[in-house]
């Protein structure tokens, strides 16, 4: 049966009442009736809990320039689910997605009410299709959750792994401690392979990822060991810096290097990602030349990470949904717009740390208006966040709306001349912001 593109999206999002589940029994039962196509394709796979989209953008791209076809699978979607799988920046058409949902859902057959597929699982599905398909060169395979047992991790050993920043995220499915999180990030490290791992800010996940990677025998790339950047310089639009490297004996300096995305952060994921695209050929993967990657990290644009909105007021957009990311996004604030004041509109999910980020955010604005991330089961009360805010800023200055439309409109009416408004927190809701403004642009500016 030829379902249509809305039929196909509501086959897929039925399976949302089954919720999110680890576990590689499902996704491998699909990939041997598909044929096992993953076999077929080269991965650089990324884990961790802070910067990995980041990553795998500047390590996209950087790809793309040196002329490699590139698949890229990240999720959530901000704006549309053909974010989800793009090839050289091509978002997934409707007509491709068809193509791979019909061949994903026959190899689904039956969904089991004992043992479902989830959403995460098809389109996991799909992309490894799509990729396969389309004769990608590389496929730069972002972690949903965790590593070990994320769907993801059906692939065979990638050319590279790379492990991003890693804190407490996800403490009621990853563990509740830094190393036990650590060790579910590592999984995705294979026998043999090679691993990137980036600035870790707890030696705890360093020290884990560490060990994984010398038990299955890999050759490693450590940040603060086998590479470093230094000499950090902010413009409001640009960070640059300088990376020095020996990875996997290949002695490289790029003094210089100028990245398109602002964040002090985004110098460790640029660095993490330069480290990966070096690392390539010693897994007989492809080369990237300099030139290729400093025009590519120029030209990475990732939405809704830090990205700034010229308008009256001005708009800046960031999923900052960890109290790690919270610190990065006011130490970034700092670094690009000293002096500059902000209203906030923020909403986040009932799993996430809401004290622990409120307290570093609240202190730094001048009004807040709280909402709820819409359409997601997972979104936590506003009012539950007011009680939170309330104890790190006065409470005469926050506002709530239950509806993030009506909030939305509430900050932009809160935002005096010369403030601007800041959109945080989930990235469902910056997704959901963006949305509103127009904007549905993914890859390219």
């Amino acid at each position: 049966m030829q379902r249509t593109y809305a039929e196909a999206l509501d086959c897929v999002f039925s399976l949302s009442k089954f919720g999110s589940k680890l576990g590689l029994e499902r996704i491998t039962r699909i990939m041997t009736r598909l044929g096992n196509p993953e076999r077929e394709l080269r991965f650089v796979h990324v884990a961790g809990t802070k910067g990995k989209g980041s990553v795998c953008a500047f390590t996209a791209r950087m790809l793309e320039e040196a002329g490699y076809t590139v698949g890229l699978y990240i999720s959530p979607s901000l704006v549309n689910v053909g974010e989800r799988i793009s090839v050289n920046g091509e978002m997934l058409s409707p007509a491709d997605f068809l193509g791979a949902f019909e061949v994903v859902w026959d190899a689904v057959g039956t969904v089991s009410e004992d043992d479902p597929v989830t959403v995460f699982e098809v389109f996991t599905a799909m992309a490894i299709v799509h990729f396969a398909r389309k004769k990608v060169d590389v496929v730069v395979w972002e972690v949903g959750l965790g590593g070990l047992y994320d769907a993801t991790n059906v692939i065979p050993v990638p050319e590279v792994a790379v492990i991003t920043n890693i804190g407490l995220e996800h403490t009621d499915r990853l563990g509740n401690t830094v190393s036990e999180i650590a060790t579910q990030k590592a999984g995705i490290i294979k026998q043999g392979g090679i691993t990137v791992i980036g600035s870790q800010d707890y030696r705890d996940a360093e020290a884990t990822l560490l060990a994984q990677a010398q038990a299955m025998q890999n050759r490693i790339a450590l940040a603060g060991r086998d590479f470093v950047f230094s000499s950090q310089r902010f413009t409001p639009d640009t960070v640059t810096f300088d990376y020095m490297g020996t990875v996997l004996g290949r002695q490289v300096s790029l003094p210089g290097v100028t990245i398109g995305m602002r964040g002090t952060h985004q110098v460790q994921n640029a660095a993490s990602a330069i480290t990966a695209v070096l690392a390539l050929p010693a897994s007989d993967g492809p080369e990237v030349s300099e030139a290729a990657m400093r025009s590519g990290l120029k030209e990475t644009f990732w939405p809704g990470r830090m990205e700034l909105i010229p308008g009256t007021p001005t708009v800046l957009l960031d999923g900052a949904h960890t109290q790690m990311a919270a610190r990065y996004l006011v130490e970034s604030l700092h670094a690009h717009f000293p002096d500059q004041h902000y209203t906030m509109l923020f909403g986040v999910l009932m799993d996430k740390d809401m004290d622990g980020i409120a307290a570093v955010l609240a202190p730094e604005m001048d009004r807040i208006v709280l909402t709820r991330v819409p359409d997601n089961g997972r979104a936590a009360s506003p009012w539950e966040l007011r009680e939170k805010f309330a104890r790190y800023h006065a409470r005469d200055s926050i506002q709530v709306s239950e509806d993030f439309e009506e909030a939305y409109r509430a900050a932009l009416a809160e935002t005096p001349e010369g403030s601007w408004l800041l959109v945080t927190g989930s990235l469902y809701l910056v997704g959901a912001v963006r949305k509103l403004m127009g904007l549905y642009t993914f890859v390219r500016s």
